[in-house]
């Protein structure tokens, strides 16, 4: 049965993200340090906040909903508050991109990823389930970020032991995630996957997560927790690099195993 969602704020942010640059004013861009991100055309995109978290069922039987389908395509206001924290980190010097590997999950979008990219990192590999992959490498080619050490690579939770062989064997520093955690079945496949990908006292976490409900936060949050994680939440006033770029019931958690 399904759990009533928590009533949350709608989308919050309002960009243009369409290419070329010169057909929009720059303050009507999502901008990294002083460069645009760049989608598709915006009629392309939901950008719907979907207010359900266990949208597993249809609605005439009990198959699960092609989850990539309901999400991969959205610009969600979680993904561009992380984007800006990362922003930050890189401004006040916390996080020395040129030494670092990332590594994202459910990138849809992928703007967390393309914001490590402009901001130099060492290495980004941007992941998804496999019928998103055309999308992302569209993304990536329209930011042009072919010729930087960026890789988009297959990556479902679900089916992921093939494809898990390779990515496991990366040393990351970062396993970052946005708008990750909505669908029941799919948490516990989420943390394992998660688990696997990282190096004790090594990788950290990075997830920018909208509350949707409860029984959702303790599946993921507990989950990690028995798997060893340790999970702090971020304050506001380290989220803040811009005034407004932040949204009630958004956090972002920082995730490490010892």
């Amino acid at each position: 049965m399904l759990q009533p969602p928590l009533l949350i704020e709608g989308p919050k942010f309002s960009f243009n993200f369409e290419f070329p640059s010169n057909s929009f004013h720059l303050s009507q861009r999502f901008v990294i340090n002083n460069q645009p991100i760049y989608l598709y055309n915006s009629s392309d995109f939901d950008t719907t906040e979907d207010e359900e978290c266990s949208l597993d069922k249809s609605l005439n039987n009990d198959e699960p909903l092609e989850h990539t389908i309901l999400t991969s395509t959205s610009v969600w206001d979680a993904s561009l508050i992380l984007a800006k924290f990362l922003e930050k980190q890189y401004y006040e010097n916390k996080i020395n991109f040129k030494e670092k590997n990332f590594i994202e999950l459910g990138s849809g979008t992928s703007i967390p990823s393309i914001t490590t990219s402009i901001l130099g990192a060492k290495q980004v590999t941007i992941t998804d389930a496999p019928s998103v992959i055309p999308q992302i490498k569209k993304i990536t080619k329209l930011n042009s970020l072919l010729k930087k050490p960026v890789n988009v690579e297959s990556l479902d939770w679900v089916n992921r032991k093939e494809n898990l062989e390779t990515l496991k064997n990366g040393r990351w520093d970062y396993i970052l995630g946005s708008e990750i955690v909505w669908v029941d079945h799919l948490i516990k496949p989420l943390i394992e996957t998660i688990d696997v990908l990282s190096t004790p006292s090594y990788t950290k976490l990075l997830i920018s997560h909208q509350s949707r409900t409860v029984r959702c936060d303790n599946l993921f949050f507990n989950g990690l927790k028995d798997l060893g994680w340790k999970l702090d939440k971020i304050s506001h006033d380290e989220l803040n690099w811009e005034e407004g770029f932040l949204k009630d019931g958004v956090e972002i958690y920082y995730g490490y195993k010892e």
